[in-house]
């Protein structure tokens, strides 16, 4: 009997001599057919599911990666070196621009503080008694107790302020000595502490109670008021109620680190081109990566499966191929959202080919279909000029091809000025919108309207206020841009036109493509995993269950056989006997007559 079959107890004829063991194994095998090929089916959709579920996560990990580089921030490095980082640093974003600033710290921003005297570990043994302080304007009340400790009284003021103050307790390693020190929580002036003259007393080491004479001329509070922060950048003196001054120039932020008056800190703000090209090169490395792992899935072999006759291909599987193309696509084409040639909206390069960063189409080539850049090969021949050419002559310009994210421009401010978009929530679509008026026809008072005006040829609703000019698609039905906001400058008669274009790079592009395929429930691959895990557990109809049927039958057949010729080998053996008793009474027989 089959190996399969080996644990089954089997009937030999051990008797008769008969081979019915054969008889039922060739049955059985006969009957398995159906059972082998559902059995090549389930290793076939069970290879494919895991197959299709490994280029899922394949592509979330890619999405992964591309988020670090999905913004202008990210892409578009700047870095800021200081003549002085002790004293101050600056972090700057992509709209910063290029150039040096300098710096003169005189005053950094504090918080309030109030330090004790010295103090013993007992700071306070007279009787119970709430004792009262402000921070920031507001009243607060702690109780203290007889034998109180500097510890419990630092903690007992942190609480009672709702942790507003913090508390703390320093050992000063002499004579049993302690100071407590609060500091307030807010940077910047007009966030001070003022204490009650019995919780002033005990932090200035009248234990007793004993309170000390504010009206004394030798007193003193020990409160510090809190401080701004007093620099000079560029020859503008300034105040600020932070450390981190990010509102004075724009994508940059100061970071204060310490005062010294009369010294001046030189900041110089420089596009990081290396770290640029790094970003570059990781866009290609990430999707090479990604499509080598489509073509090991495509060309995928299996010697074990092959020798099996299991059908586990998916070299002409349509999701892939989808996948693959959509992906491809997005990186082969215009950027949404790029014109040329539309006054101020006009955007020098349009695609990633403009940049150097093209497809393998030569056939043959063992990288065929993976993308190449080379960020020292000449783009633009005739110039003979190459990508680090064109990064340095507008870096803005090359990096919006791979990481614009929502940003916007009107091709003519004297008609219409773009104001605001809904690109971030995902309402208003990348893209550029021709947007088509009569000055005329618009309202001149009242509240906001509801007019119509051409957006890419077609009528749209769009709400305009009289007052602001501003006017804003709305979610009419009749196409993308909802939410879309702008200000209507050219209000004269006739009709007027301009467009406005929303941008959105490449790294952006694929991520909400990505966002599409391996969404959980619609994405394209978790639809065809959802349908390989029905075909395999489906409680009525799955190969799983199939398969436990068919095992069954074949199981209950077998035993039927046993059974069967357990039987006639019990037959066949009583007739063997019979026909040895009759054999040996007809030789007695023969043998009395001789």
């Amino acid at each position: 009997m089959s190996d399969y079959w080996s644990s089954k107890t089997v009937y030999a004829g051990w008797s008769t001599k008969t081979d019915f063991n054969s008889i039922i194994d060739a049955t059985v095998k006969m009957e398995k057919f159906r059972y082998n090929q559902l059995s090549k089916e389930q290793a076939e959709v069970n290879f494919k599911k895991e197959q299709i579920e490994g280029l899922n996560r394949t592509l979330l990990t890619y999405k992964k990666q591309l988020e670090s580089m999905d913004s202008l921030d990210e892409f578009l490095v700047k870095k800021a070196s200081s003549s002085k980082s002790d004293i101050a640093t600056a972090t700057v974003k992509a709209g910063a621009l290029e150039g040096v600033h300098s710096l003169e710290v005189t005053q950094l921003a504090e918080v309030a503080t109030a330090t004790s005297s010295d103090l013993d570990e007992v700071v306070y043994t007279g009787p119970e008694k709430a004792m009262t302080f402000k921070y920031d304007g507001k009243d607060y009340s702690v109780t203290v107790k007889s034998g109180m400790t500097a510890k419990a009284l630092a903690s007992a003021i942190s609480t009672a302020s709702d942790n507003n103050l913090k508390g703390s307790v320093v050992e000063l390693g002499r004579d049993d000595k302690f100071k407590i020190q609060l500091r307030g929580m807010e940077l910047g002036k007009e966030h001070d502490i003022e204490l009650s003259t019995e919780l002033e007393s005990v932090l200035q080491g009248k234990a007793d109670g004993t309170l000390l004479d504010p009206l004394d001329p030798s007193f003193a509070t020990i409160a510090v008021a809190s401080k701004n922060a007093k620099f000079n950048i560029d020859g503008i003196e300034l105040e600020r109620d932070t450390n981190s001054i990010s509102d004075v120039t724009e994508g940059v932020t100061y970071n204060l680190n310490a005062a010294e008056t009369g010294t001046k800190v030189t900041l110089k703000i420089d596009t990081d081109y290396d770290a640029i090209v790094a970003n570059v090169e990781k866009f290609v490395q990430l999707t090479n990566e990604l499509r080598t792992g489509f073509d090991l899935v495509r060309d995928y072999k299996n010697e074990e499966l092959d020798k099996k006759g299991v059908n586990y291909s998916l070299k002409s599987s349509s999701q892939i191929k989808s996948v693959e193309n959509t992906l491809k696509n997005i990186l082969a084409t215009q950027g949404d959202g790029f014109l040329q040639g539309e006054g101020a909206a006009n955007d020098p390069y349009l695609a990633l080919s403009a940049l150097g960063v093209k497809t393998i189409a030569e056939t043959g080539d063992k990288d065929m279909g993976k993308l190449e850049f080379d960020k020292d090969a000449v783009i633009i021949k005739d110039g003979k000029q190459t990508f680090m050419d064109l990064l340095k002559e507008n870096p803005e310009a090359v990096a919006s091809v791979f990481a614009a994210n929502g940003q916007s421009v009107s091709s003519d401010d004297s008609v219409l000025e773009f104001n605001s978009s809904m690109y971030d929530f995902g309402f208003t679509k990348a893209g550029v919108y021709d947007i088509e008026y009569d000055g005329g026809a618009l309202p001149t008072t009242g509240d906001e309207a509801t007019i119509t005006m051409k957006i890419n040829g077609v009528d749209r609703s769009i709400g305009y206020t009289p007052a602001t000019g501003i006017a804003t698609i709305q979610d009419d039905g009749n196409g993308e841009g909802r939410g879309l906001s702008f200000k209507v400058i050219d209000t004269t008669a006739g009709v007027h036109s301009a467009k406005i274009a929303i941008k959105e790079g490449k790294v952006q592009a694929t991520i909400k493509a990505l966002d599409a395929i391996t969404e959980l429930e619609k994405g394209t691959f978790n639809v065809l995993i959802e349908k390989y895990t029905d075909q395999l557990k489906n409680p009525y109809s799955g190969l799983n269950k199939r398969l436990e049927d068919e095992l069954a039958r074949v199981d209950a057949l077998e035993k039927r056989l046993i059974a069967k010729y357990a039987a006639t080998e019990k037959s066949l053996s009583q007739y063997q006997n019979i026909q040895k008793m009759l054999d040996f009474q007809l030789k007695s027989q023969l043998a009395d007559n001789d």
